[in-house]
């Protein structure tokens, strides 16, 4: 190819601009399905200015996650354990179910972004603080998880030949002996059919339901270790 030939790249790029168009890909596709060189038809760029400017994918994602959750209103002050984790998580939800995969690459990945080094740093302290000892960070990272892991799953998208959650609704209607479990079973699977704006709803209301659940517990595991702690002296 000649040089008079060769396509005139967009000049000029910053990080930001190329982290706001991976965002961007992000919303629409998913983190996982779009490809370095989808982000640099993107920007009218070639890769070798994107891996200047930012670097490899991995690094992309990173700051992509970074700037997501750069726009949550995280209140990390709080002192108590419970209300600050409460807060955090709850906030998460809401907010990363309009960024598909960045939940699944937190749960591959765990938070090693700048901007959630505060967030655990806080979490884990405030853990410390009450009485967890050794479990501060176990225990953080359990409600952590399972609220990434709901998240992560209602980000799959049911594929051409698997029946997704209709096709249990449909076992559970159509079964001839179902009894009263298998009813209950069948309207909360129900509510998990419906059209985008209610399914979103019902997920939202889901996590949070498991949100509380987790914590209710592990206020609970909390209790003995504080008991155990009290009778010992």
């Amino acid at each position: 190819m000649s040089s008079g030939s060769r396509r005139a790249y967009r000049t000029g790029l910053s990080p930001g601009v190329i982290i706001d168009a991976a965002l961007a890909l992000t919303v629409e596709r998913g983190l996982d399905a779009w490809s370095m060189r989808d982000l640099a038809a993107r920007l009218d760029t070639s890769l070798s200015v994107i891996y200047h400017h930012v670097g490899d994918r991995d690094r992309v994602c990173a700051a992509v996650v970074d700037r997501v959750y750069a726009g949550m209103d995280l209140n990390i002050d709080e002192m108590d354990w419970r209300k600050l984790l409460y807060g955090v998580l709850s906030a998460m939800i809401d907010h990363l179910a309009h960024y598909p995969g960045v939940a699944a690459w937190l749960l591959r990945n765990g938070p090693q972004t700048e901007e959630l080094v505060p967030v655990l740093d806080a979490g884990v302290a405030r853990m410390l603080d009450a009485g967890w000892g050794e479990e501060s960070a176990t225990a953080y990272s359990v409600a952590f998880n399972t609220c990434l892991g709901l998240i992560a799953l209602g980000d799959q998208q049911v594929s051409g030949t698997d029946p997704g959650l209709a096709g249990l609704l449909h076992l559970l209607e159509t079964y001839p002996s179902a009894g009263s479990g298998a009813k209950q079973m069948q309207q909360m699977v129900a509510r998990f059919t419906t059209d985008d704006e209610g399914l979103a709803a019902t997920r939202r209301d889901y996590c949070l339901y498991a949100l509380d659940r987790v914590l209710d517990g592990l206020e609970a595991r909390l209790n003995q270790l504080t008991n155990r702690t009290t009778t010992a002296r």
